[in-house]
């Protein structure tokens, strides 16, 4: 078979109004989160396009927008796969693999999932892949629980071939509700209230753009979420009022209670 050579890379960054270009008809093609033994609440699946499920949404489309580029089968790395979730919420890329990370495995959920390879690791240690070994590495709510983001932000980046992508998303906020944050995260760790594994760290756009480029990654997109969520809603069955929220998360991606960013390893070659 023959396999067409991978589309020229883009260089700049894109407009934050990207998933305006991406249909929502994506949830009627994929089934599997309307399913009973899904981990979704039940409001969130009797409503057309869950808030709740966006970001699994979003990081499908950067993906296969990916795939068509390579024009070959990707190495996929889940690093945070926790339940399985993205990888039953992506419909079926052919010849994928898929190697799903995490520090404890929720084996109930995951069986159900198709991971071709499942590693338990300590996301504060060097992740246990080669360096150039994936094609997409995926890190969804996972940072802002980690002591050093920078460390494993690195890593991510080590791991994925150059001309990769890195796709990431976390809770975002205004820079100084994340400074007044972060002081209450150290008090209650201090004091016992928080434990390791929860909520350390807290974003704001700026510091998620510099969080990619110290790690040498270059910025291909970034933009806030949703303005409010209503888990059951019955706005959740109306696309004007997803459209609405995606607009408001590209104004004011501070706002956007969850920021997105697709990021490019470098290839070095100047394409």
């Amino acid at each position: 078979m023959t396999v067409n050579p991978p589309k020229p890379l883009i260089r700049k960054r894109r407009s934050p109004l990207l998933p305006l270009q991406w249909s929502l008809d994506l949830y009627d093609r994929v089934s599997q989160w309307r399913r009973e033994d899904f981990p979704l609440r039940p409001e969130a699946k009797r409503t057309r396009y869950p808030l709740r499920t966006i970001r699994y949404w979003w990081v499908t489309n950067a993906m296969l927008d990916e795939c068509a580029r390579l024009g070959r089968p990707p190495v996929i790395a889940d690093v945070g796969c926790w339940q399985g979730i993205l990888n039953r919420f992506v419909p079926t890329v052919e010849g994928a693999r898929w190697v799903g990370l995490d520090w404890e495995m929720q084996s109930r959920w995951l069986e159900l999932a198709d991971y071709d390879q499942l590693i338990a690791c300590d996301f504060d240690q060097p992740l246990p892949l080669e360096s150039d070994s994936v094609d997409i590495a995926v890190c969804l709510h996972v940072l802002e629980h980690l002591p050093r983001p920078e460390f494993t932000m690195g890593e991510l980046a080590r791991v994925v071939r150059p001309g990769g992508v890195v796709l990431i998303g976390f809770p975002v906020l205004p820079r100084w509700m994340s400074w007044l944050r972060e002081r209450q995260f150290a008090r209650q760790f201090a004091s016992g209230q928080r434990k390791p594994g929860q909520h350390c760290h807290a974003f704001w756009p700026r510091r998620s753009r510099r969080l990619a480029t110290d790690a040498g990654l270059e910025v291909e997109y970034w933009a806030g979420s949703f303005l409010v969520r209503s888990t059951g809603s019955k706005l959740e069955n109306h696309a004007w009022w997803i459209r609405l929220n995606q607009l408001w998360g590209a104004a004011l991606p501070a706002l956007g209670q969850e920021i997105f960013l697709k990021l490019r390893v470098p290839t070095g070659d100047g394409r």
